[in-house]
């Protein structure tokens, strides 16, 4: 039967990269994981969210620092891909945001990673912006 894998979360919200929420076998073998942060290093973690979070095109949506945390380096185990292992790590993510009293979590993809996009999309993130290379997504939590 298939077993739950173990979360682990490491980190500090307020530092660079953030928590890394990492999901682990039951043997202790990483599987895969992501980073959580405060929007507020985001710009220490991906240059381009700086010129992507253009407060313009977020008065339709009200994301700001105060409600929203920001993910980062989903990397899921080269032999766990495709097991849904990266919906469960976002998940995760997810559920830490709202427990820790956020209304949106917010993450940038490149635009050649369809893999990627397709799973932001399926677990309910939505575009807000985007330029030749990168596009910036958002859910409501």
């Amino acid at each position: 039967m298939y077993e739950q894998p173990q979360v682990s979360i490491n980190g500090d919200i307020d530092k660079d990269f953030g928590k890394y929420l990492e999901l682990k076998s039951k043997d202790n073998s990483p599987i895969g994981g992501m980073f959580v942060t405060n929007m507020r290093n985001a710009n220490n973690v991906d240059p381009d969210f700086t010129k992507l979070f253009d407060k313009k095109k977020f008065q339709t949506v009200p994301l700001n620092y105060d409600n929203s945390l920001f993910a980062h380096s989903l990397e899921i185990d080269k032999n766990n891909q495709r097991n849904g292992y990266g919906s469960q790590i976002l998940d995760h993510c997810h559920n830490f945001t709202k427990q820790n009293g956020y209304d949106y979590l917010t993450l940038m993809v490149y635009d050649d990673n369809i893999p990627a996009k397709n799973l932001y999309k399926k677990m309910g993130y939505k575009k807000l912006n985007s330029d030749e290379n990168v596009e910036f997504y958002f859910v409501e939590l």
